[in-house]
């Protein structure tokens, strides 16, 4: 398939939501703060200094009116709900829901008829975000509360240790995409479940009749002397259980109730279900991790895409944060399309999504878009600069390699062969570059240094003499011209490098 939607914003959400078309998604995600009072930091430079650390976002809220409702963009019902709010519940909760209303009202306005939403949030909110989604897509279109177990077991004061986060899924109406995801039975669930078994294999005894009265329809009927036990049809036809029955798959009871035998390999297996713990969280050796605190695993957003979307799909997701829905959604084959206020995760999550679409175009906007904007980010915010530049280069920001004044990055560009990469990006005009990324099994073939003085040009001379690979000095003015924010400047060095 041919991605025909790759968007990243680096941008308050809900002025994008506003400029998504009606009906053209087909699964959103949202992972926003969870008003949980905490600070959460991105990493972004060396572990050895503090200079590295950097919040992402405070996820508490405050306010002390309604004045920011977005009325014009929610029901009259949401709005009624969320000004009753404000009078019983904390400033904090009730701001905290009028930022979250809008955006949900747009998500279902873009959502396809058969389109899904998750929402992931923890018990600080979710109580009071099920009542706003009731409210927005219909309490009919609730379709599970999901439990996944997020960390292990630990002590808390005075309470149970909280270890789980939960995911609110709900549908746009009653049809949805839904492709369920099994897992085999395990051997205590065989030995617990199949307890009987003949020549075809173990088998458990199953009813032959569903919920419901057909009385009057080919549902009701009787069969070898049996009718359905009251409220109950049969539930195959007439045909079916006769087949059944000429298989010797029926087993007749004493009083002539008959059951059916389910063997192992007729299912697909144990169902998923709402309470997932088989995903565990992103541990400080996970080879996933970008720094971010919040960050969610790949295994996790490839269930939700899998079970929610199909193939060639376009994937919303408003609070994206370091780009593991996108990159998810580029290993599943769909369309995406990702928001983050911070140019710090916005920049992150485009290194990771040019290295999962092998440099293919990427619509980006927040970003910066020429010399003096790129300058001003450098004197405002240095690491933001570094970790905007290393995306640009297909890299991504190696907090192990990187220092105050240097922000160092690796990745692979991929074609006829692999070519790695090596970057580095200058914070100031004189830096050292005594610290370079450990080269271990990696048979990188080019470096990249984004080069904005003399002193730069003599850095990636240095480092290519001390390397023993070429590495390129890359002008500032390169990295912000129309091609290079859409694909990256990578592919033409590693070009170069091919030859």
């Amino acid at each position: 398939m041919t991605h025909s939607t790759r968007e990243l914003f680096a941008s308050d959400n809900l002025d994008i939501l506003t400029r998504v078309a009606s009906g053209s998604v087909a699964l959103a995600y949202l992972d926003p703060p969870f008003n949980s009072g905490r600070n959460y930091e991105a990493q972004v430079a060396s572990s050895a200094t503090n200079r590295g650390r950097r919040y992402a976002f405070r996820d508490s809220w405050s306010g002390s009116s309604t004045a920011g409702l977005e009325e014009d963009l929610v029901p009259p019902s949401v709005s009624a709900f969320l000004k009753s709010l404000h009078h019983a519940a904390a400033d904090g909760l009730s701001t905290y829901l009028m930022m979250m209303a809008p955006r949900l009202a747009e998500v279902h306005r873009v959502l396809r008829p058969d389109g899904s939403v998750y929402v992931h949030c923890d018990p600080s909110g979710s109580h009071y975000l099920k009542i706003l989604m009731d409210l927005i897509f219909g309490r009919e279109n609730f379709r599970s509360e999901v439990v996944w177990k997020r960390t292990h077991a630990h002590s808390s004061s005075r309470r149970y240790g909280p270890i789980h986060d939960t995911l609110l899924f709900y549908s746009k109406g009653p049809r949805y995409t839904w492709n369920p995801e099994f897992s085999d039975y395990s051997q205590v669930y065989l030995a617990n479940h199949f307890r009987h078994q003949d020549s075809h294999g173990q088998y458990q005894l199953i009813t032959c009749t569903a919920p419901g009265d057909r009385t009057g329809t080919l549902a009701h009927y009787e069969w070898h002397g049996q009718y359905p036990p009251a409220g109950r049809h049969w539930a195959w036809k007439r045909e079916q259980m006769d087949e059944f029955m000429r298989q010797g798959r029926i087993v007749l009871s004493s009083n002539g109730v008959p059951r059916l035998k389910r063997y192992v390999d007729d299912g697909a297996g144990v169902a998923l279900q709402d309470i997932w713990l088989d995903i565990n969280r992103l541990d400080a050796h996970s080879t996933e991790r970008t720094g971010y605190d919040t960050q969610k695993p790949l295994a996790l957003m490839k269930r939700i895409i899998g079970v929610s979307s199909n193939p060639g799909d376009l994937i919303l997701d408003p609070f994206c944060g370091t780009g593991t829905t996108m990159v998810a959604a580029e290993e599943l084959n769909r369309q995406w399309i990702g928001v983050d206020s911070s140019l710090v995760a916005a920049s992150l999550a485009l290194s990771r999504v040019r290295q999962s679409a092998n440099l293919a175009a990427v619509r980006v906007e927040g970003f910066p878009m020429d010399v003096p904007s790129a300058r001003a980010l450098l004197r405002s915010d240095p690491q933001a600069f570094g970790l905007w530049a290393t995306s640009l280069l297909a890299s991504t920001a190696d907090k192990e390699s990187s220092t105050p004044t240097v922000t160092a990055g690796a990745g692979r560009v991929r074609g006829r062969r692999a070519v790695d990469l090596l970057s580095w990006v200058p914070l100031a005009s004189r830096v050292s570059m005594a610290k370079t990324q450990p080269m271990g099994k990696r048979l990188a073939k080019v470096g990249l240094l984004v080069a904005y003085g003399n002193n730069h040009h003599l850095a990636a001379d240095a480092l290519t003499a001390r390397l023993g690979i070429p590495v390129h000095a890359v002008d500032l003015e390169s990295l912000v011209t129309t091609e290079s924010r859409i694909t990256g400047i990578a592919q033409e060095v590693a070009n170069v490098a091919r030859a």
